[in-house]
C-alpha cells in the first residue's frame, strides 16, 4: 500500500510567480453544449434480470412507467449496445421501434400504439439483454468504474479472484445494461428483482423487500425504492458478501464485506454512524432513507455513490492498525459518498454542467467531517491544500476550465474531471470563509430545505446563499465559478516608525491577454485574512490591480502573513528575510504559513551562497519543530525537509549525521507517532549503519506496517550480518494485504544479497506464500518483488513467466490484468518486452482509449531499458 503524501508546500505556488503574470498555453475550449431536452417522464422503472456469468450477460425485462411531456405517439430512450428481442404495452400488445445500438442519445425509438396526451401513464416492457462491453480505464492499474456492467471472476492469469457482478452508472453508463434516459434531470422510482445462483448475495438502490429460493440453484432478490432519483444512482452489486449492521438513529447502515475481512470490516466502518449524525446537524436535515448500504468490490480506484448505496472500492478495507494510519483517506471515501446522499441525491443536479452540486460538495463535507473529527490543521493540512494543490497542477498542464462548464466535449470527460471535484471544493472553502460561519451555515441549510427532493441547478444554491446572507454574492460565483482564473498578488510592506503604521500594498498582476476575456476573470474581489504578529485582520479586496491597506502597529511586526490558511486560489510573491522566515516557521497561527516558510528556509539552506551561520539557524529550527508539539503532518514534513539538507537524494550513501541529529532521530523511533516514526526510520538509514540493526530489528514488531516497511528498507541498506535472515522471516509475520512480504522485499532489494532472488521470483510467481498472503489482493508484492529481481540484474530470468501470464490474460480479455502484466514487464526491463506492445498494437487497434495507454507503457518501457 502507498503512501498519499497530500502535504502540499504552498511556496511551491508562490516561486512560480516569478515569472510574474506570464500566460499560459491552455487548451482551448470547446463549443457550448446545449442543455438536453427529455420528451417524457419516467416515473418508475422495474428490472427483472437474471445474470449468466460465463458468457457476461444480463437478460430480462425493464418494465418503463412514464408520461409524455407533449402530445405524442413516440418517444426515445438511450440504451447503448444492448439486444432488443421485442416491447410490448401492459395488455401484451407490441410495438414497434427502431434501434441503434450505439451510445448516443434516444437510440431507441418507440413507436405507441396511439396519441397520448401528458396526463396519461403508460408502461411499456422491453424484452432484451445486455452485450458485454469491455471498457475500462487501462491508464488506471487500480482499476475503472468501467460501462455497464462489470464481471469479474478467477481467470487464467489470476485465479484467485473474487466473484463479483457490479455497476455504477455515473455519468451516463446505466443506458449498457437497461434502457433508460440517461441524464440527471429526470427523477424516478425503480423496482429490481435480480435472480443469481444462491452462493451469491445482491444488493440495490431502496430496501430489499423480498428475497425467495428457486428450483434451478438461484434465488432471486427484490429491491424497491420509495422516493424518486436520478438515472445514474443506480446501481447493484453481486458476490460472496457478509453484512455487517449498524445504526444510527432508526437508520440501519449494512456494510457488505468479504467474508474473510469481517474484523478489518468492522474497524474500517467504525465511524459511519457518527457521520451520518453529523452530516444530519450541519445540512439540517436528517439522512432521509431508512437505510444506506455500502459495498465494496474489485477493480475499482475509489468509489461512487448511488441512491442509498455507495459501490467503493475493496482497497477501503483494512485492519485496525492499518486503518489507524490510514484514516484519513478511506474515511474520506466513505465521508463523500455518505454526504452525497444530501448533495447528489437528495439533491440532485439538473445537468452534468453542475455536477459540482455533487462532487465538490460530497468532498468539501467530508473535508469537514476530518476537520470536526480530527481538527482544523488536518484539514487544512490534508485536504485543503491537496485540493489547491490540484487546481495549480491541473492549470500548469494546460487543463483549464471553470467549475460550471457549458463547453464539456462529453459527460465522462467533465463528470469525472478535477474542476467540479477538487477545484470546487476550493471554491466551497472561500465561499464559507466570505459569508463566515453563521451565515454559511444558514445557506447550506436552506440550500437542502428549499430543494429537497428536486433538481437543481447552481443558480439554486447562489439564491439560497443570497437569500439566508442577505447579501449580493453573484460576483463571487462569476468570479470563482462561472468564470476561470485566479488572483497572482505581488505583495510589498512598508512600516512607518514616525506614524506607527504599517502599510501593505497588495498588486493583482495576472495577465489574461491570450484568454478569452469573456471566460476570464480580470480583477478578483473578496474579503482576505492577514494576520499581523499573530492578530488576524479582514479586509476587502477590491477588484482593482492594486489595493493600498494600513494599519496601526506601535511597532514594527515580526510576523505579515497575507491570506491566512490560504483561503484564496492564488499565486502570490511576498519577499521576506531570513529572520522573518525564520519566525514565521516558529511562531505563525496558521500551520500552512509554517509549512510555506519551511519550504522557503529549506530552499535558502540549499542555496550555495547562504551562510554556515543561516544553515545552521535552519538545521536548528527544523529540530525544534520536529521535537515540538506541532501537528504530526507538519513534523513528518520537517523530517523530509532535514533529510533533503543533511542527507539529500542526490548524495550517495551512506550519509554522515552529527550527534544532535542522530540523538533526535531515536528519540523519535522510541515515542513518536506511526508516520513521523517512519520517517525518522527512513532518515536514519541513510547512515547504511549496522550499528542500529537492533534499532530496526525492534521496529519489526511495531503495530504500523509503515514503521516496519521503513525498518526493512533500512535494515537492507545496514548490510548487517544479521540483515537476510531477519528480513526472510519477516515476510511469514501476519500482516494486512501481504504488507509483511512488500517489506521484506523492499529490505531485500536494498541488501543486494543474490540470495533474495528466489525469495522475489516465489512471490512474482505466487509460489511457496501462505494461504494468507493470496486470500487478499496481491498486486503490491509482486511490484515490489519484479523491483528485487531487477536490483539483482536477473530481470531476464522472470521475464518469461510474467511474458507467458500476460498472453493469458490477453485470451482472459481483462484489461486490468493485461495492463498489470504490462507494468511488470516495463518494471522488469527486458528488451523482449518490445514483443508485448507489437501485440498490443494489433489486438486493439481500433480501441483509441487503450492504444492511448499502450503508447504510454512502451514510452516507459523504452525509457527503462536505455537506463540499462
Amino acid at each position: 500500500m502507498s503512501f498519499l503524501l497530500v502535504i502540499f508546500s504552498l511556496s511551491t505556488i508562490a516561486a512560480s510567480a516569478a515569472n510574474e503574470g506570464q500566460t499560459e498555453s491552455i487548451k482551448n475550449l470547446p463549443p457550448a453544449e446545449k442543455t438536453r431536452s427529455r420528451n417524457i417522464d419516467i416515473k418508475n422503472i422495474s428490472l427483472d434480470l437474471r445474470f449468466d456469468r460465463q458468457i457476461k450477460q444480463a437478460y430480462g425485462s425493464a418494465a418503463i412507467t412514464f408520461s409524455t411531456l407533449t402530445k405524442s405517439n413516440k418517444i426515445t430512450l438511450d440504451a447503448g449496445m444492448l439486444t432488443i428481442n421485442f416491447i410490448k404495452l401492459d395488455n401484451g400488445d407490441l410495438l414497434q421501434f427502431n434501434y441503434d445500438s450505439g451510445d448516443k442519445n434516444d437510440g431507441l425509438k418507440i413507436m405507441l400504439d396511439r396519441t397520448y396526451t401528458k396526463e396519461e401513464i403508460i408502461t411499456v416492457k422491453i424484452d432484451y439483454h445486455t452485450n458485454w462491453v469491455n471498457e475500462t480505464d487501462a491508464n488506471n492499474l487500480s482499476g475503472s468504474n468501467g460501462k455497464g456492467i462489470r464481471f469479474l471472476g478467477p481467470t487464467s492469469a489470476e485465479p484467485k479472484k473474487r466473484i463479483q457482478i457490479w455497476s455504477m452508472g455515473e455519468p451516463e453508463s446505466n443506458r449498457y445494461w437497461f434502457p433508460c434516459y440517461d441524464s440527471p434531470d429526470d427523477m424516478r422510482t425503480t423496482e429490481f428483482k435480480a435472480t443469481i445462483e444462491n452462493n451469491l448475495s445482491f444488493i440495490s438502490n431502496g430496501i430489499l423487500i423480498d428475497k425467495k429460493d428457486n428450483t434451478d440453484g438461484t434465488h432471486t432478490f427484490h429491491f424497491k425504492t420509495d422516493k424518486p432519483y436520478s438515472n445514474h444512482l443506480t446501481s447493484f452489486a453481486a458476490g460472496e458478501y457478509t453484512d455487517v449492521i449498524q445504526n444510527y438513529d432508526g437508520i440501519t447502515l449494512h456494510n457488505y464485506c468479504y467474508p474473510d475481512e469481517l474484523e478489518a470490516t468492522k474497524a474500517s466502518v467504525e465511524r459511519l454512524p457518527d457521520m451520518v449524525k453529523f452530516f444530519s446537524g450541519i445540512t439540517g436535515a436528517k439522512y432521509p432513507h431508512s437505510e444506506y448500504s455500502q459495498v465494496f468490490v474489485q477493480d475499482l480506484p475509489w468509489g461512487n455513490a448511488g441512491s442509498t448505496i455507495s459501490i467503493q472500492t475493496e482497497n477501503m478495507i483494512d485492519d485496525f492498525g492499518t486503518h489507524a494510519d490510514f484514516f484519513y483517506l478511506w474515511d474520506g471515501l466513505q465521508g463523500e459518498s455518505l454526504a452525497q446522499q444530501w448533495f447528489g441525491n437528495y439533491l440532485s443536479c439538473s445537468d452534468w454542467n453542475h455536477i459540482w452540486l455533487t462532487k465538490a460538495f460530497g468532498r468539501y463535507f467530508s473535508g469537514l467531517y476530518n476537520e470536526y473529527k480530527n481538527g482544523r490543521e488536518e484539514f487544512l493540512l490534508y485536504q485543503h491544500s491537496f485540493d489547491q494543490s490540484t487546481y495549480h497542477s491541473d492549470r500548469s498542464s494546460g487543463i483549464i476550465q471553470p467549475v460550471v462548464n457549458n463547453n464539456n466535449e462529453t459527460a465522462f470527460e467533465f463528470a469525472g474531471g478535477n474542476y467540479p471535484y477538487f477545484h470546487g471544493a476550493s471554491v466551497l472553502q472561500m465561499l464559507r470563509k466570505e459569508l463566515g460561519e453563521e451565515n454559511w451555515s444558514k445557506s447550506i441549510k436552506l440550500y437542502i430545505s428549499s430543494n429537497a427532493g428536486k433538481n437543481v441547478t447552481t443558480k439554486d444554491f447562489v439564491n439560497a446563499v443570497e437569500e439566508a446572507s442577505g447579501e449580493s454574492m453573484k460576483w463571487f460565483f462569476d468570479q470563482w465559478v462561472y468564470k476561470t482564473g485566479h488572483p497572482v498578488f505581488k505583495i510589498t510592506k512598508k512600516y512607518d516608525s514616525e506614524k506607527k503604521t504599517l502599510t501593505l500594498y497588495v498588486k493583482q498582476i495576472q495577465k489574461t491577454e491570450a484568454i478569452d476575456l469573456n471566460t476570464v476573470t480580470d480583477f478578483f474581489r473578496g474579503k482576505v485574512e492577514i494576520e499581523i504578529d499573530g492578530n488576524i485582520r479582514q479586509v476587502m479586496i477590491e477588484a482593482k490591480a492594486e489595493n493600498i491597506f494600513t494599519f496601526d502597529s506601535q511597532k514594527e511586526p515580526k510576523l505579515v502573513h497575507f491570506d491566512f490558511e490560504s483561503t484564496w486560489i492564488k499565486e502570490i510573491t511576498f519577499e521576506k528575510t531570513f529572520e522573518e522566515l525564520l519566525y514565521q516557521l516558529l511562531n505563525d497561527k496558521d500551520i500552512l504559513g509554517r509549512l510555506s516558510a519551511m519550504t522557503e528556509l529549506v530552499n535558502i539552506a540549499k542555496n550555495e551562497k547562504t551562510s554556515q551561520k543561516d544553515k545552521l539557524k535552519t538545521y536548528e529550527a527544523l529540530r525544534k519543530i520536529i521535537t515540538g508539539d506541532s501537528y504530526w503532518r507538519l513534523r513528518f514534513n520537517a523530517v523530509w525537509q532535514l533529510q533533503s539538507l543533511l542527507a539529500p537524494s542526490t548524495q550517495v550513501n551512506p550519509a554522515s549525521l552529527d550527534k544532535e541529529t542522530i540523538e533526535m532521530l531515536l528519540k523519535i523511533i522510541k515515542n513518536d507517532s506511526s508516520w513521523v516514526k517512519t520517517n525518522a526510520i527512513r532518515f536514519l538509514g541513510v547512515t547504511c549503519d549496522p550499528e542500529y540493526t537492533d534499532i530496526y530489528l525492534n521496529a519489526f514488531k511495531d503495530n504500523s506496517d509503515r514503521v516496519v516497511n521503513a525498518a526493512a528498507i533500512a535494515l537492507g541498506k545496514s548490510k548487517s550480518p544479521e540483515a537476510f535472515d531477519a528480513l526472510v522471516k519477516l515476510k511469514d509475520k501476519p500482516s494486512w494485504k501481504n504488507q509483511s512480504l512488500i517489506s521484506t522485499l523492499n529490505g531485500l532489494k536494498e541488501l543486494n544479497d543474490p540470495r533474495g532472488f528466489e525469495v522475489a521470483y516465489n512471490a512474482l510467481s505466487d509460489l511457496n506464500l501462505s494461504r494468507w498472503m493470496l486470500s487478499t489482493p496481491v498486486w503490491d508484492f509482486r511490484i515490489a518483488a519484479a523491483e528485487t529481481i531487477v536490483s539483482l540484474g536477473k530481470g531476464n530470468e522472470a521475464f518469461p513467466m510474467i511474458f507467458e501470464r500476460f498472453k493469458n490474460s490477453l485470451n482472459d480479455n481483462d484489461l486490468n490484468v493485461i495492463f498489470n502484466n504490462v507494468l511488470l514487464i516495463t518494471t522488469l526491463s527486458d528488451p523482449r518486452g518490445t514483443e508485448v506492445f507489437e501485440i498490443l498494437k494489433v489486438q486493439f487497434k481500433d480501441d483509441e482509449n487503450t492504444m492511448t495507454a499502450v503508447y504510454q507503457y512502451e514510452s516507459q518501457f523504452k525509457e527503462a531499458i536505455s537506463r540499462n
